[in-house]
This record gives C-alpha cells, sequence and structure tokens, in this order.
C-alpha cells in the first residue's frame, strides 16, 4: 500500500483545484491510502470524498500540545508521498519531520531589498526532492497558474496528468427532489449571482443594488438567482427586504444552501457570478460552467493564477486602481458581457 498525505490546510476552492491530483493517484496506484489534512473550513467538505481514506483535522487555534499529538501521528507514518502545497507554517513543519519517500513543497516567494526569499525559509527547499515556487500577491509580475504547479509536482511520481483543470465533484443529494425543490427556474438558463462580503466596498450598493438587480433581470432577459450564506451585511439585508416587498418575477433568492445543493444550482446555471469566491470559481470549473469574477483590476495576476482552465471564464471590474465603480456600472459591463457571449 502506497501512502499519500496531503496539507490543504486553507479554503474550499483551495481543495478543489487538487482533485485531478487525487484521481490521478488512486488510478496510477489504486491501492493507495489517500489522507489530507484539512483545516475547519473545508474539512466537513473533504469527507464527502470516496478518494480520500482519511482526513485530519487541523485548527490552527488549538494550543501547542494538540499541535504536538498531530505532529506525531502524522511522524509516527511511513509515507510514499507528501505534498506540503498550502504554504503555511504548521505543514512545513510537520513534512520536515515527515518520513516519506518523496517529498513535494510549493515555495511562496517573496522580496526584500530586492533580493528574493521563500516562506518559510529558504533553506526549507533542501529538504524536498521537488519542488515549485509561487511568487507572493505583491510581487506577483506575471500568471503562474497555480494547478499547473500542482500537478507538475503529481507528475514526478509517474502520474502523467495531462487535464490538469479535470476536477471531481459527486454530490450526495437526491437529484430528483433537488430538480422538484427549484422547479420554477432549474430548467431555464438562468444567471447564478453569489452575493458575500466582497460586495461591500461597491459604491452605492446599499441604496441601488436593487433597482440594478431589477434592471439586469430586464436587459438580459434571463431568470436571476441570488445566493448567500450567513449574510448580515447592510447591502444584503435592504437587498432582501425588498425583495420580500416586491416578490419581482423572474428573481430568486435562495439563502444558506449546502454545499452540494449549491454546486447543482452551479452546474445547472447559465452564467455564475461572484466578486471571485474560491468555491463557485473552481466548481464552475469542475461542471464546465461558465463563471464570471467580478474583482478589483489590481487583483487581475493573482487571481488568474487560480482560474479553470477547461471552462468559459471572464474578468469584470468593481475598481480601477484606487476608484472604486458604482454597483449600475458593474452590472451594466456584466450585461454587456453576458449578451455579447450568449450563444458561446
Amino acid at each position: 500500500m502506497k501512502k499519500v498525505i496531503i496539507f490543504r490546510t486553507d479554503k474550499l476552492g483551495d481543495f478543489i483545484i487538487i482533485t485531478s491530483l487525487l484521481s490521478a493517484i488512486k488510478k496510477k496506484y489504486p491501492e493507495s491510502y489517500i489522507t489530507i489534512v484539512a483545516s475547519k473550513l473545508n474539512f466537513n467538505f473533504i469527507k464527502k470524498y470516496k478518494l480520500i481514506d482519511e482526513v485530519i483535522l487541523y485548527d490552527k487555534k488549538i494550543n501547542l500540545f494538540k499541535k504536538l499529538k498531530i505532529i506525531n501521528y502524522i511522524q509516527s507514518k511511513k509515507y510514499f508521498a507528501s505534498f506540503c502545497i498550502d504554504g503555511k507554517t504548521f505543514s512545513n513543519i510537520c513534512n520536515f519531520f515527515i518520513k516519506s519517500k518523496y517529498k513535494f513543497g510549493l515555495f511562496y516567494k517573496f522580496y526584500l531589498l530586492n533580493f528574493s526569499f521563500y516562506k518559510p525559509n529558504i533553506f526549507f527547499k533542501f529538504i524536498f526532492d521537488y519542488y515549485e515556487i509561487f511568487t507572493s500577491k505583491k510581487y506577483l509580475k506575471k500568471i503562474e497558474h497555480l494547478p499547473t504547479k500542482i500537478i507538475s509536482l503529481g507528475n514526478q511520481i509517474g502520474l502523467n496528468v495531462k487535464n490538469i483543470d479535470k476536477y471531481y465533484f459527486k454530490p450526495t443529494l437526491n437529484l430528483l427532489e433537488f430538480k422538484k425543490k427549484y422547479s420554477s427556474f432549474i430548467k431555464k438558463k438562468y444567471l447564478l449571482i453569489h452575493l458575500d462580503e466582497k460586495w461591500c466596498d461597491i459604491i452605492d450598493i446599499n441604496d441601488n443594488l436593487f433597482d440594478a438587480i431589477i434592471k439586469l433581470q430586464k436587459n438580459t432577459k434571463k431568470v436571476l438567482v441570488l445566493t448567500t450564506f450567513k449574510n448580515n451585511f447592510k447591502y444584503y439585508l435592504n437587498l432582501k427586504i425588498k425583495l420580500s416587498k416586491f416578490k419581482i418575477k423572474n428573481i430568486n433568492l435562495i439563502e444558506n444552501s449546502n454545499i452540494d445543493e449549491m454546486e447543482r444550482l452551479i452546474k445547472y446555471s447559465d452564467f455564475s457570478i461572484s466578486c471571485h469566491s474560491g468555491f463557485l470559481v473552481q466548481i464552475s470549473g469542475a461542471n464546465s460552467t461558465k463563471v464570471i469574477d467580478i474583482i478589483n483590476k489590481n487583483d487581475f495576476l493573482w487571481y488568474s493564477c487560480w482560474k479553470p482552465l477547461n471552462t468559459f471564464h471572464r474578468f469584470i471590474y468593481k475598481s480601477n486602481h484606487d476608484n472604486n465603480y458604482s454597483i449600475n456600472k458593474i452590472l451594466y459591463n456584466l450585461e454587456k458581457t453576458i449578451n455579447k457571449l450568449k450563444n458561446f
């Protein structure tokens, strides 16, 4: 049995981009035993995957004794390969002590006085058999596609992964019940717009979001599905009140869906839209769903490093350097993009 351990103590979208790696490991080594070290944010999500044999929960807020206990447990095993790819200090410490035939790492590069350094330390590169370098956001000068770098590490053990963006997610919900629940729009070409904290910096969103969304629906002639999760921001609460009061046809508000339902809503949408929600973007890649990211122009290079390559993807901007755009301008640009690409 070939034991493989992968450190992914970050978010949902970060995990989804390695599912092609997991599938390739199981295909190449059917007897392999895959362990994922997960965070609180992705632990329950990761447990759903049949490709994974063991999930270890790591919470950075736990005390030193519990952290040492996890390190000791990991160190007590012998692995065929370890992948330390989340850039976290705890993961690198574990990988330092781990007993593994092959050690793979991802270094985050930053600069000081024109000299390049690596996180956590330049000397750590000597403990890995193979590693990739990923430049930190502040110093990024060109697109460095992160999923490609991760797959290139896996190919060092003969995985020969070619489709780097073939992500894997199989929902566990009853599809017939799901389609019945959302029968009013699920068969139509709808726009899914996910609302979260990243919308808060848009000019006049508190006052004009409702009117802008009405206009978007009218001009695109598409059903709108608005999703959100535990959203208590003022802009959203104002929108919710108005939607409840006026009950606009062809605009549906869905709150606090579970992960399986959210994945299906993304899959059946014509376009999935967000201010770069990592889960939405990567699940769109898993389903070849068209996706539109609303981002700050300054973040173009950074978010391009994470974009799925096997589906239609576009960026539109909510700011240009220090100038935030109005919600009307953003949704107007969104409307133009959608109408231009209806038949893509």
